[in-house]
């Protein structure tokens, strides 16, 4: 779709496409834009507003024809018409060269989540009015969210309901660690968090450090469950927190047992609700009960525990 031409970069212009999305659209949208290589976008997000978010993407002008411009429209809107979503009108600006990496970084506002919680943008001061809150500064990059999908949010609106204290955590897939640290601010003992992204790795240290959290409390290896295994003290994990998309989590699931101690609980997000009944048909048979299922909008999330019968 895009065409390589080498211009000096003073005489470059940039096209800023915005399309208002829904939130359940936003990790789709991820996958589709670097699937095209295109890295120069963002999400810009209203804390008022839990149903859309805006999608902000920047285009040498040079480089991208009317044709290509329609193209990259028509395409959106097909990926939301996978998910029986529908996109409003969308608006192409053109803009004199600006350095796209710090504009989408204003869009970025303080993000109070649950009843304790606040994701603040690490370049920002915590408004007055949060001051309460335990804050978890994050730096997503380019690669990850802002934790601001509903699948996130479920996940930090159960940890924030029933604090980890005292417990071990396993990250299955942490991304940005935005999990992990919001079970270490809710006084977990300590996580291990993986993800097979080399990315994600260097993600979750930069933002533990961002929260001066220290390696003993937060353990960062890239791979999956087998990485946990190696890696973890003899005491067994007490809460699996799992943020992937259902096929994803099927294939770990039957992995769960090798590191989840006695009475040790999952939760399960990155779910659609019309997916709910698949999970749970999937678990049962593998020992687990269901204590827990939450939704928002089209995503849900579960909570597991082995059951003892």
């Amino acid at each position: 779709m895009k065409r390589n031409i080498n211009l000096d970069k003073s005489q470059i212009s940039w096209l800023r496409f915005e399309q208002e999305i829904p939130f359940e659209l936003e990790d789709s949208c991820y996958w589709f834009l670097n699937n095209l290589d295109i890295h120069r976008f963002s999400f810009e997000n209203d804390p008022d507003n839990n149903s859309t978010k805006t999608l902000l993407i920047w285009l040498p002008f040079a480089e991208w024809s009317v044709e290509d411009q329609q193209s990259l429209v028509q395409s959106l809107i097909s990926l939301a018409k996978t998910f029986e979503l529908t996109l409003p009108a969308c608006k192409w600006i053109q803009l004199k060269d600006e350095d796209w990496s710090s504009v989408w970084k204003t869009k970025w506002k303080p993000d109070p989540v649950g009843k304790s919680i606040l994701i603040l943008p690490a370049w920002l001061e915590v408004p007055p009015k949060f001051l309460e809150r335990k804050i978890i500064r994050l730096d997503p990059g380019s690669a990850f969210g802002t934790g601001s999908h509903p699948s996130t949010r479920l996940c930090i609106e159960a940890l924030d309901a029933d604090p980890p204290v005292g417990k071990t955590i396993a990250d299955l897939g942490c991304g940005s660690g935005i999990l992990s640290l919001t079970a270490l601010k809710l006084g977990a003992k300590c996580t291990f968090s993986v993800d097979t992204d080399s990315l994600a790795i260097s993600a979750t240290k930069t933002n533990s450090a961002l929260n001066d959290f220290s390696e003993n409390l937060l353990h960062v290896f890239f791979g999956s469950i087998g990485a946990i295994e190696e890696n973890m003290t003899e005491k067994k994990i007490d809460l699996i927190l799992c943020n992937i998309l259902a096929p994803v989590i099927k294939s770990l699931g039957p992995s769960f047992e090798k590191i989840i101690g006695y009475k040790g609980k999952v939760i399960l997000s990155g779910l659609l609700a019309v997916q709910i009944q698949e999970l749970q048909d999937f678990f049962v048979p593998l020992g687990w009960e269901v204590l827990e299922i939450k939704t928002m909008g089209q995503w849900a999330l579960m909570v597991l525990t082995q059951s003892l019968s």
